[in-house]
């Protein structure tokens, strides 16, 4: 039986060749063998409630007269989706780094489901590392976190903790969400024109054409505790002194690289449009919306407090409603190739896609071996040359850095760049 993708889900179909829609994530954990993933994978996902829970797995994606719909693989087999690095010999950082940032460039077979996980079985440390890929039509950041929370059990001696600040549409009264719902078809025609008239960026890192070629890079974990700390004493979220680090760690490294220096910067910022008790279920439920960030402000405080008084008037907007909303009509209204063309016109005025996920706040194992690290790369559409993933996760803080070589030939040094504002997060 075939059922037809959904619009919000058939956006992501449209990859091109130099920036595929698929998400990459990477956990490094004690020892572990293709065997063991494979058997907990089938056991927790592919078979949870009688296959019901996680269907999208075993489906892959057939084409009808230019629509997509979901159908299941006749010849599905987890055998065919977790398997060992193509690469032997990954047992350093700097090796992962490299041949994540090649599979980046490279498709997931189309002719079965659009997912796969790449096992290292013996890293540094005596761990072991698995890349995971998965099409972004298959969900968001936000439900894919629900796959994980099914695939690993959480530590019996770990502490409970929060993640950062999701952001969400207000929830207040509901006389208040009644007159958002009034505000939104007064505003879409005004959004929309905003979009088409936003300047686009230009300075090195957006501008030229994208050459495909990825290039992957992440921090060292940053302490949870003191970005509370820090915005406690602003006055602030959590995610707005992160996206003041955004902001820090690029106009760090475009005048560091290029001399530049910008006083703005367009970022595309996905926002979770699910009600608050929603349950969590695979597929995409968010409206990525632009962000003017400021940029050339060297002090910490003053970057933050500009930050917050951005993303408190977008909290307050219709803003993420209406870009869901009108993503959503475009793709019902016109061809795949029509609204591609429109969807990336619009992208293509932000320097890079930014994300921030509350991943697990206690420590994870899978099959008893303790998972170390967990980090993720959001994927790009159009020339846009540079993603930035936050992952919460066990009481730490970890930024995934992915970039077009021609671009960012030095991916490691924008991570650099994030760290060196945690140090001056730490200093306050």
């Amino acid at each position: 039986m075939r059922e037809p993708v959904e619009s919000n889900d058939a956006v992501w179909l449209q990859d091109s060749a130099t920036n595929l829609m698929v998400i990459n994530g990477l956990f490094i954990s004690d020892r572990l063998d293709v065997a063991t993933v494979s058997e907990a994978f089938r056991q927790r996902v592919i078979e949870a409630d009688g296959g019901r829970r996680y269907p999208r797995f075993r489906r892959r994606i057939t084409w009808v007269m230019g629509d997509p719909y979901w159908e299941d693989d006749p010849d599905f087999d987890v055998a065919r989706h977790i398997i060992p690095a193509r690469e032997p010999g990954l047992t350093t950082t700097e090796q992962l780094q490299r041949y994540v940032g090649a599979e980046a460039s490279r498709p997931l077979p189309d002719d079965r489901p659009r997912w796969q996980f790449q096992v290292v079985e013996e890293f540094e440390g005596g761990g072991s590392a698995c890349l995971m890929r998965i099409h972004h039509s298959m969900g968001d950041g936000v439900s894919l976190m629900a796959v994980i929370f099914s695939f690993m059990e959480a530590l019996a001696d770990s502490d409970n903790g929060s993640g950062p600040d999701a952001i969400r549409p207000a929830s207040g009264a509901p006389g208040r969400d009644l007159l958002k719902l009034i505000r939104i078809p007064f505003a879409a025609p005004k959004v929309l024109i905003q979009r088409l008239l936003w300047p686009r960026d230009r300075h090195a890192l957006h501008g030229p054409k994208v050459s495909g070629k990825k290039q992957v890079a992440w921090t060292e974990p940053f302490d949870m505790e003191v970005l509370k700390d820090v915005k406690n004493r602003l006055g602030a979220t959590v995610n707005d002194v992160l996206m003041a680090c955004v902001s820090g760690a690029l106009s760090r490294y475009l005048q560091r690289h290029a001399g530049e220096v910008v006083r703005k910067i367009h970022v595309s910022m996905p926002v979770n449009i699910r009600p608050p008790n929603e349950p969590l279920s695979m597929g995409n439920r968010f409206a990525a919306v632009p962000l003017v960030l400021p940029a050339g402000i060297a002090g910490v405080r003053e970057r933050v407090a500009a930050v917050k008084q951005r993303m408190d008037a977008l909290k307050r907007s219709v803003e993420p409603i209406v870009v869901f909303g009108l993503q959503s009509a475009l793709l019902m209204v016109l061809p795949q190739a029509a609204s591609k063309v429109l969807i990336d016109f619009l992208a293509n005025k932000c320097t890079a896609v930014v994300t921030n996920v509350p991943g697990p706040q206690r420590g994870l194992a899978l099959a008893g071996r303790r998972v170390r690290s967990m980090m993720f790369w959001v994927p790009q559409r159009a020339d846009i040359a540079v993603g930035i993933s936050i992952l919460s996760f066990a009481g730490k803080v970890q930024v995934g850095v992915i970039a077009d070589a021609r671009l960012v030939p030095d991916a490691g040094d924008l991570a650099r760049a994030f760290e060196e504002e945690f140090q001056a997060l730490r200093a306050l």
